[in-house]
This record gives C-alpha cells, sequence and structure tokens, in this order.
C-alpha cells in the first residue's frame, strides 16, 4: 500500500481533464482526483479488475448519475479495458512509486527472511516476491543462451580424417605459464536483475530496456554500488530512480547523471518530489512488523540488512 501518489502539475489543463469537466462539471476533476488516492491506497498497481462500476463511483465519491462518471472517464481515456476489468490509464508512468509499493514491500520481508534464515526459507514465506526474482532469472539466463548459441540441429564440423598422431605442442607453447584466473571483486559478483530494479519502483518495460543498453554498449554488470550511484543523482536531479531509470532507457545511456537532464529538464515543474527515503523507511517498518509476527527477534537488524539489493 502507498502513502501518497503523483499527481501532475498539468493535469487541470489537460485535454482530458477539460473533457471529463465538460461532460460532468468542475466536480468530477475532485472525484477523478479522489479516485487517483484511492487507487494508490487500495489497488497500488493500478488495476481495478472486479470492482464493478458502482464501486469505481463509490471509490471516488461520485454522488451523480449511476455509472456516468466511469463512462466519462472511459470516454476520455481515464480507464481502459471492459467494465469489471478496468485499469488506470499507464499508471505504472505516472505513479511508479505507488505502483512498485506492494513490491518493495515484499522485497524488504523476503531480505529480512533471509538473513535469518536463508535463501530458500526467504523464497517459500515470501512466494509473491520469490516468483518475480525467479521469472526474471529464468528471462536472463534464457536471453543470453540463445544470444552465445543459435538453435541449430547441424553436427559441430570436425576433421576427417582426424589428424593422427596429434601435433604436440610445440617447446615454446609449453614453456609458457598457465594464465592466473581473474577473481572477481566482491561487488562485481552481485549483479541486479530486472526483479531487483521492479522492486524498488521501477517500470518492468524500463528496467529490462535499460540493462539491456548496458550490456549492448559493453558496460558491466549492474553492481548494488552503481546503482546506490544511479538513486544518488536522481536525488540530485530531484526525480525518483524510476524516472532515472526511464530517461536512461530512451537515451540509451549506461548510466545517469542529473547534469545530463539539463538545466530545464531539473527545473520542469512536472517533476515529482522524491520520496525515496521516507518509503525505505516505511518498508522498513513493514520489514520489522513481519518479523514480529513471525516470532523472529529484529535485534541488531539495520537498514542495510534489510534493503540492501546486494544480500
Amino acid at each position: 500500500m502507498a502513502t501518497d501518489a503523483r499527481i501532475a502539475v498539468g493535469l487541470p489543463k489537460h485535454p482530458k481533464t477539460k473533457k471529463l469537466i465538460k461532460r460532468l462539471g468542475q466536480s468530477a476533476a475532485w472525484n477523478l482526483v479522489c479516485l487517483i488516492l484511492w487507487a494508490a491506497s487500495d489497488r497500488s498497481d493500478g488495476d481495478l479488475a472486479g470492482m464493478t462500476d458502482e464501486d469505481i463511483e463509490l471509490a471516488a465519491d461520485w454522488t451523480g448519475d449511476d455509472g456516468a462518471f466511469v463512462a466519462a472517464l472511459v470516454d476520455v481515456r481515464f480507464l481502459d479495458g471492459e467494465s469489471g476489468s478496468y485499469v488506470l490509464h499507464d499508471w505504472h508512468e505516472h505513479n511508479p512509486w505507488a505502483a512498485g509499493a506492494d513490491m518493495r514491500s515484499a522485497k524488504a520481508r523476503w531480505n529480512a527472511a533471509k538473513r535469518h534464515h536463508g535463501l530458500a526459507e526467504a523464497d517459500r514465506l515470501v512466494p509473491e516476491y520469490a516468483a518475480v526474482r525467479s521469472a526474471a532469472s529464468n528471462a536472463s539466463s534464457n536471453h543470453a543462451a540463445q544470444g552465445e548459441q543459435p538453435s541449430s540441429n547441424a553436427p559441430s564440423p570436425s576433421p576427417s580424417p582426424s589428424p593422427s598422431p596429434s601435433p604436440s605442442p610445440s617447446p615454446s607453447e609449453k614453456d609458457k605459464p598457465a594464465r592466473a584466473s581473474r577473481k572477481p571483486t566482491a561487488d562485481a559478483v552481485v549483479s541486479l536483475s530486472v526483479a531487483d530494479l521492479v522492486a524498488e519502483g521501477v517500470d518492468p518495460q524500463h528496467a529490462t530496456d535499460w540493462l539491456k543498453a548496458r550490456k549492448d554498449k559493453g558496460a558491466k554488470t549492474l553492481t548494488p554500488t552503481a546503482w546506490e550511484a544511479v538513486k544518488a543523482e536522481a536525488r540530485k536531479a530531484g526525480i525518483t530512480p524510476a524516472e532515472a531509470v526511464k530517461a536512461s532507457a530512451e537515451n540509451q545511456w549506461q548510466g545517469f547523471k542529473a547534469s545530463w537532464l539539463g538545466q530545464q529538464a531539473r527545473a520542469s515543474p512536472g517533476l515529482p518530489v522524491n520520496r525515496q527515503e521516507a518509503l525505505e523507511a516505511r518498508n522498513r517498518a513493514v520489514a520489522d512488523e513481519w518479523l514480529r509476527e513471525q516470532g523472529v527477534s529484529d535485534a541488531g537488524i539495520g537498514q542495510g540488512e534489510i534493503l540492501d539489493v546486494g544480500h
């Protein structure tokens, strides 16, 4: 559950809003705001499936003719889909932090369980995050395997007849010392996946596109240290990490720097106030409460132990 929602300053002058007001009057704009805030709190993924038109209008505090408000929202495209399976239009793009609230909470609980009980038990206790993590890992593995070895039924070519006896290595080759294997650093061992970024509010498609762009440009794997640097630059720019990833994906940037947005972009009134620290504090509280319900002492667990994507 999210505790707030993003409403762009351009909402009052947006053509959709003006059309809604023209159809139903000025009060309909307030009902739209009420629906957005209700969704952030009770349907943080923006999916209103299972709700009747009456349910949606009650959530928006609509007191006009039955069905009129929902019909107008569909007509101007604030709602997509059919009755009983509506979704708020482009919710993940306009409210990425609210959309990722449940997954961030699940990840906090998963990390806490992993710290105390290990990976397998964490997956059992928090299956909703384990499923996302597993799906992202499998997708990455399949993509990499297809890129390295294309599908083919043809046998590997071999010389015929085979040389006999096999050629012996030259004296110079015998004298060459074996190349020592390069031991990866501790930070390089940990690579963040699409699921890790989604758990922090990043749109799944933006995360996929960005990580692919980084790989195509020959960048190293995204480590927790690199991700923390991106989040720090996002704070400097006055935007969320999710928006930083979106900008990087759209511009094919390997990383992100606040200066790359330009002074005009940083001053844009449409950019939201970054509430990352408040959300992380709430996630820690959720994790602590969940541990107490499981009968596990949370003494000594710090912020890094619960939320650090490197664990």
